[in-house]
């Protein structure tokens, strides 16, 4: 099936905003969330761990008599179409049918509630709000009874699912994901006659080099280096902190940890030198994209940017004077780049029909599927295999290195992740536009998130009253 541009690209901006929530820690968090605990149901199934479904290789459902496989999701009907029915069609044995749902915890219960228990949920909102309800069923022991190799799936991806988990379990299978990429325009280092950028440069040779080339040429104000556009304090400044993978909370007490470890510290200071560049925060900066403008030389931002965004109505431009580059790496760890987040797509343990939907979960990271998503770009490639595709359909990116993302291994996180970094606000604006040193920003973060995780500490008891 031929889908529409259109769609595939609101598609894309889903996938790439969800990412940055299931990831590291944004730097500018939804505050809805400090807002919305997580609540737990008591009559709620917890993991089993013994509970492996019986017969677990005997098909379910026939051409003539389908089983029926219900998708609590999101996005609405359009997107849904696009990622599920051509699998729809190929299983003759299987309906998929969408439940439309944010996937919060409070509307995950109204479901229950209603007497509907969706087999699949798509957890856009961040893993917590299923994690509280103990309606994960983990998919090791399903991938082994349908002979699916978890290793063909990105192992960025894959450990990142796993750190989700205090056991390690991978607990769904992801939905894809999102790169962020060095972009550079080669008319603007022509005139301030640098040299062009190259690949594993590091973060703080890529501010000097920012600080060269801000500047004006011809009554024209150029910005050396953006993180993103829009103020430089959104998704492509939170890229160097990606590459450290650390919690900003303790996983199991919600203890704030930012004045305790040296990593926080290590890369507000590094942000200090990049904000320091004249007109990082302009006025200017702030409510555009300079890059887009063509009064950038440099910028990180997502990959599928020329889709998102398609900053360049004449394409030749483009060809001839954007290039893309991995984005820049901390010195200590020059292979390492930033961690990969993914929405896991979750089996419940309420459902009743498992093998049915892991089978569909199973052909949505087959080769053919994965090949179109990563044609189109619709989201970074789950399955390894086809990431030699990664936006080959995209007329924007023909000549340009997509696959150097890939040149770059994803942090990982040591342990597991921390549901509670939801709650701790790293604000970057703030910080930026202060004349708070380091340890004092680190120090009122802290205490805000500490206010905040205890109020949601309180709302989660008060629900299992």
């Amino acid at each position: 099936m031929k889908l529409a541009k259109k769609s595939w690209t609101i598609l894309l901006l889903f996938v790439m905003v969800c990412t940055l929530f299931v990831a590291c820690g944004n730097t500018n968090e939804n505050s809805d969330s400090k807002n919305e605990a997580s609540s737990v149901e008591e009559s709620t199934t917890p993991i089993q761990e013994n509970d492996t479904p019986k017969d677990s290789l005997q098909a379910e459902g026939t051409s003539t008599d389908p089983v029926t496989i219900t998708v609590a999701f999101p996005w609405g009907e359009e997107i849904f179409n696009n990622r599920f029915k051509e699998i729809d069609e190929k299983m003759p044995n299987i309906n998929i049918k969408m439940v439309p749902c944010s996937c919060k915890s409070t509307s995950l219960q109204e479901l229950f509630a209603s007497g509907i228990n969706p087999d699949i949920i798509f957890p856009n909102n961040g893993i917590s709000h299923v994690e509280s309800l103990g309606i994960i069923y983990p998919l090791d022991d399903l991938a082994k009874s349908h002979n699916f190799d978890i290793n063909t799936l990105n192992p960025g991806i894959v450990s990142n699912i796993r750190s989700l988990d205090s056991e390690g379990r991978l607990i769904g299978i992801p939905d894809g994901t999102g790169y962020m990429s060095l972009f550079y325009n080669k008319e603007i280092f022509d005139l301030f006659g640098e040299p062009y950028p190259t690949e594993k440069m590091t973060w703080d040779q890529a501010f000097d080099l920012a600080k060269k080339m801000t500047g004006q040429r011809n009554g024209v104000s150029y910005l050396g280096l953006e993180l993103g556009g829009w103020g430089n304090v959104g998704d492509g400044a939170g890229v160097a902190l990606r590459e450290l993978a650390v919690n900003k909370t303790d996983p199991d007490t919600g203890e704030v940890l930012i004045t305790k470890d040296p990593a926080f510290s290590k890369y507000l200071e590094l942000m200090k030198k990049y904000y320091s560049i004249p007109d990082v925060r302009s006025e200017e900066a702030k409510n555009s994209d300079l890059f887009a403008k063509k009064q950038a030389a440099m910028t990180v931002n997502w990959t599928a940017y020329f889709v998102l965004v398609n900053p360049f109505e004449d394409v030749e431009y483009l060809k001839n004077n954007i290039a893309m580059l991995p984005v820049p790496v901390w010195a200590d760890q020059p292979n390492i780049g930033p961690s990969l987040g993914t929405t896991p797509m979750i089996i419940s343990s309420s459902s009743e029909h498992k093998d049915a939907a892991f089978s569909v979960l199973k052909e949505y990271v087959s080769v053919a599927n994965q090949t179109k998503i990563a044609r189109s770009m619709a989201s970074g490639p789950a399955l390894t295999e086809v990431a030699d595709q990664y936006g080959s359909d995209i007329e924007n990116y023909v000549g340009q290195d997509v696959t150097s993302v890939f040149k770059l291994t994803p942090a990982t996180y040591k342990g597991r992740q921390s549901l509670w970094d939801q709650y701790v606000n790293l604000d970057l604006a703030k910080f930026a536009d202060s004349d708070m040193n380091i340890q004092e920003f680190l120090r009122i973060t802290k205490e805000e998130g500490e206010s905040t995780i205890t109020e949601a500490k309180t709302q989660q008891v008060n629900t299992k009253k």
